[in-house]
């Protein structure tokens, strides 16, 4: 959980002193909502498991946080096909967390934190790529983390037991935000490299000065949109 803590507190420094506003204005999510997220994120992480019983553990920032902003983030992109891509790509996701969770079981920390960083990098490129979107990455991470968390926990108490239903545990905030912040991440990379070549094309098509501002305008208008494949 460590390494979610660090990575979320560098990210609400940014939004706090307004260095993430364009990012959330593409998404057509308004500062202090992505603020509040990140805030809620980093307060159910620091608040202790909480134990249902003697079979049933979560944790607020690993299991409810999720679920709360994938719902948001869902309403936010509406039923239209990208919808139907973040579901899709929350599946995915999710069988990832799976496959990586079942063969690497949480018999130590070091297992704990290699099967994190695995499903945080892998499952975060597959929700950019399937997504194709700033808000369907956010929203796909969230999604598969908790899909895939419940459906591990299933396999870990019914078919190879000795365990309880611990959700949101087990490395699995870690997984999350390092699925959002390198899935945004590489995202924003291609945003960037798009750029780049748009702006090359353009300075050697251009034949004079306005010429190449009409231009430059048009090529990076797909910049200020949330689909970006």
């Amino acid at each position: 959980m460590t390494i979610g803590l660090v990575l979320l507190t560098v990210i609400a420094i940014l939004i706090f002193f307004g260095l993430s506003d364009k990012f959330f204005s593409h998404l057509g999510i308004a500062p202090w909502l992505g603020f509040v997220l990140t805030i809620a994120l980093i307060v159910g992480a620091v608040i202790p498991d909480i134990t249902i019983g003697t079979g049933f553990v979560f944790n607020i920032g690993g299991f409810i946080v999720p679920i709360v902003g994938m719902i948001i983030l869902m309403a936010f992109i509406g039923w239209n096909r990208g919808l139907v891509r973040v579901i899709f790509a929350e599946l995915v996701f999710a069988a990832i967390a799976v496959a990586t969770r079942v063969l690497i079981l949480p018999e130590s920390t070091g297992m704990i934190l290699a099967s994190s960083i695995i499903v945080g990098i892998i499952g975060g490129t597959a929700a950019f790529l399937i997504t194709g979107s700033r808000i369907g990455t956010l929203a796909s991470v969230m999604g598969g983390v908790v899909i895939g968390d419940i459906i591990v926990n299933l396999i870990y108490v019914f078919g190879i037991g000795g365990y309880v239903f611990s959700m949101g545990t087990r490395g699995v905030f870690d997984s999350l935000i390092i699925g959002l912040v390198f899935g945004v991440l590489l995202l924003e990379a291609v945003v960037t490299a798009r750029r780049t070549t748009s702006n090359r094309r353009v300075v050697k098509s251009s034949m004079n000065t306005e010429a190449s501002k009409d231009v430059n305008k048009d090529e990076f208008d797909d910049y200020f949109d949330d689909k970006i494949l």
